[in-house]
């Protein structure tokens, strides 16, 4: 009789322990992925919009920036998008179909910095930029949306120019920059607390838009290499103290972005960056 029941018991936890890991394990279903590209489909060449297999909306280019589908590096597959910036100022915007209106948003992206950068850093370089117009727009204060022009690349203004890697980060939302260097424990994939070139860099950013016009419980989290470098729970993405009221949800973005050397002008030379796996999603797919 003890021996049954010790049976039944064994065959019971076993089910438990089963189902336990069928309740736990990642539900892709869960997941609310709406744009996914990993470049290796496109033909390889010249980016615009008549390029074969390409997802954007528009590439808009700007001040002699160079963009293309290289073979160069891959952070998978074989091709990734190669963006070369000749000087100040130059820049590109890889335009997402705008999506549905939602107030919550997360976007992952692999970068990778070629040799040549050293030296070359700019004060700032744009990385993403997102909207809650789907017009890519902005407005102007006192009735303008609320946005972010996220720049994972910052120097600061007080750089001096001739740095050998990136120190910090600067995201702008609208008459506010929230600023911060890098931490020194802050330890990325390269075994560094910064950004050098040559390495592929994950950047995950998750942002969720404030409930009402100047309540301050609004999202903003970022990741460099799995490792947390900018967590805020109280952003007031739409503030009437700093002219943004407008936007229900996100709804626009784009990826890319321009060189901003700002005090230290122009690249020495050509510099360039390559972006894979481009990913967004209304659900923190991580």
């Amino acid at each position: 009789m003890i021996m049954k029941k010790s049976i039944i018991i064994g065959i019971a936890l076993l089910l438990l322990i089963g189902c336990s890991e069928s309740i736990f394990e990642d539900d892709e279903t869960n997941k609310e992925v709406f744009f996914e590209w990993d470049v290796e489909n496109a033909e390889t060449g010249e980016l615009t919009n008549s390029t074969q297999d390409q997802p954007f909306l528009d590439v808009n280019r700007y001040g002699g920036v160079e963009i293309s589908i290289s073979e160069d590096y891959a952070r998978s597959g074989n091709k990734s998008i190669k963006i070369g910036y000749p000087e100040d100022e130059a820049g590109v915007e890889l335009k997402v179909p705008p999506f549905s209106e939602s107030k919550l948003l997360y976007t992952r992206k692999y970068e990778y910095y070629a040799p040549g950068w050293e030296g070359n850093w700019p004060v700032g370089l744009k990385t993403c930029r997102y909207f809650t117009a789907p017009d890519y727009s902005v407005g102007s204060s006192p009735d303008a949306y609320a946005y972010m022009s996220e720049k994972l690349i910052w120097q600061s203004y007080g750089a001096s120019c001739d740095e050998e890697f990136a120190m910090g980060m600067n995201n702008a939302i609208f008459n506010k920059d929230l600023e911060k260097m890098y931490d020194a424990d802050e330890i990325f994939g390269n075994g560094l607390p910064y950004i050098r070139t040559q390495h592929w860099y994950k950047f995950e950013t998750w942002m969720v838009l404030n409930s009402a016009v100047d309540v301050a419980d609004g999202i903003l989290q970022i990741w460099i290499d799995d490792v947390l470098v900018y967590s805020d729970s109280t952003v007031t993405w739409k503030s009437t103290d700093r002219g943004c009221p407008n936007g229900n949800g996100w709804q626009s973005m784009w990826f890319g972005g321009n060189y901003s050397g700002a005090i230290c002008n122009d690249p020495a030379q050509t510099v360039y960056r390559y972006i894979d796996d481009l990913y967004l999603s209304y659900t923190l797919d991580r």
